[in-house]
Order: structure tokens, then C-alpha cells, then sequence
């Protein structure tokens, strides 16, 4: 008779910040902005919810955290080696689909206060992914700001409850592209 080798006992996940990040993304896009909570994170990990606080602060620091994780996500899917106007168009593009992807973007974006550390790491990456497609200066940041606008603006209508009315006015099914192209155009008529 030999007796069954007994089952592995499963090895807790290790905490770390960007689970826990993850986790309130993934709480975001399931029930919305009020649906994150370090409580409710804590539950989803099986741990303490003070145990969450060593690695991502306060909820407002959480929110922060995940903030810049979305946007860092947009810029980890533009394509190497693009430089200037195609770079500027694969930014606009990518910020596009998360913000299209993300529930509740805006008040997330309304919401999460400024965190010196997230936004210098952001701030730093975005300098050099810009620097490495030729974009630098006070002129390339102006522009890089312009098309954050429009973004933002073009998905606030997307996802608003004028969405129907506000494609109805739209000459065809791709404006957004036509409207970052044409901001972009004009960027060089102005350089």
C-alpha cells in the first residue's frame, strides 16, 4: 500500500505594489471608481487591509499609483523606433484606447492627487520615450499636452450620455484619428 503523496500546499502571492495596483485596476473596471477601496482589495488578496498600506500608502496614493500605471500601460504599447509626427500619433492613439478601455477614467483622473514620486517616474519616462523620437523641449512637451487634451476631451464625449448625437455629427466612423492627425498637422505649420 503507499500512501498518496499529499496535495502542495499552495504558496501565498507575494505582496507587492504593483499587485495591488492591478487589483484596483481590475476593481475599476468591474464595478467603477467607488468600487476601489484598499478593503475590498484586501479581500480580493486575502490579507489585511493595513498590510496594503506598507506598499501603496493611503487610498489616495492607491490612486495615484494607478493613475500613472494606465498611462505608463499606454506608453508601454507605442511602438519602438517611431520618431516625431508618427510618435506623436502612436501617443495620441494609445492614450485613446486607454482611456476608451478604462471605466470611470475621468474620475480617476479628477480624483488622484498629485504624487511627487508617481508623477516624477511618469513625468521622467514620458521625457525620455520623447527624447528618443526626436520630440524635446518646451515646444515637444506643449504639443504632448495638446494631444492629452484632445484625448481626453474626444473621450469624455465617447463616453458621455450625448455619445449617439456626438457621432451623429461626425463626417465618418474614424474622426478621432482625422482630429489628432489635423492638431498634429497643425503643429508643424506652427514650428
Amino acid at each position: 500500500m503507499t500512501l498518496a503523496d499529499p496535495k502542495p500546499v499552495a504558496q501565498p502571492r507575494r505582496l507587492t505594489r504593483a499587485l495591488i495596483v492591478q487589483e484596483a485596476i481590475t476593481l475599476l473596471n468591474e464595478g467603477g471608481l467607488d468600487n476601489v477601496s484598499l478593503r475590498k482589495i484586501a479581500a480580493r488578496l486575502d490579507v489585511r487591509a493595513p498590510s496594503l498600506a506598507r506598499h501603496v500608502g493611503d487610498k489616495a496614493q492607491l490612486l495615484a499609483l494607478v493613475s500613472g500605471t494606465i498611462f505608463g500601460e499606454a506608453l508601454d504599447s507605442i511602438p519602438e523606433g517611431l520618431r516625431g509626427d508618427d510618435w506623436l500619433m502612436a501617443f495620441g492613439r494609445a492614450l485613446h484606447r486607454k482611456q476608451e478601455e478604462t471605466r470611470d477614467i475621468f474620475a480617476l483622473l479628477g480624483t488622484a492627487p498629485p504624487d511627487a514620486t508617481t508623477d516624477g517616474m511618469t513625468s521622467g519616462r514620458l521625457e525620455e520615450l520623447m527624447r528618443q523620437a526626436g520630440l524635446e523641449g518646451p515646444r515637444a512637451q506643449l504639443e504632448q499636452s495638446a494631444i492629452q487634451a484632445l484625448v481626453t476631451g474626444w473621450t469624455t464625449f465617447e463616453k458621455s450620455a450625448r455619445a449617439a448625437l456626438f457621432q451623429a455629427r461626425l463626417p465618418s466612423g474614424n474622426g478621432f484619428d482625422q482630429s489628432l492627425a489635423a492638431l498634429i498637422a497643425g503643429f508643424n505649420v506652427s514650428r
